[in-house]
């Protein structure tokens, strides 16, 4: 697992053009929208609350070596 808050490679994986396509239609469709970008409400906070959730979840995963929703495993229970 690779460390994010320590890292300090700048070189690392790089969006691929499909998903920065994908970024600049989403930020589009959120102007057109009358979504904010940034602020209270904004896309920009409801991305990164996607992002640390999904993050926080992968960790908790991990740790308990199971997934949200997986039947407990028959050496917990």
């Amino acid at each position: 697992m690779i460390d994010v808050t320590t890292s300090q490679d700048q070189d690392g994986p790089e969006l691929s053009a499909a998903d920065e396509q994908l970024l600049r239609e989403l930020t589009e469709r959120a102007r057109e929208g009358g979504l904010k970008l940034t602020g209270e409400g904004g896309l920009l906070g409801k991305l990164t609350k996607m992002v640390v959730e999904g993050a926080l979840e992968g960790e908790l995963d991990d740790h308990l070596g199971y997934a949200r929703h997986d039947p407990m495993p028959l050496s917990l229970s």
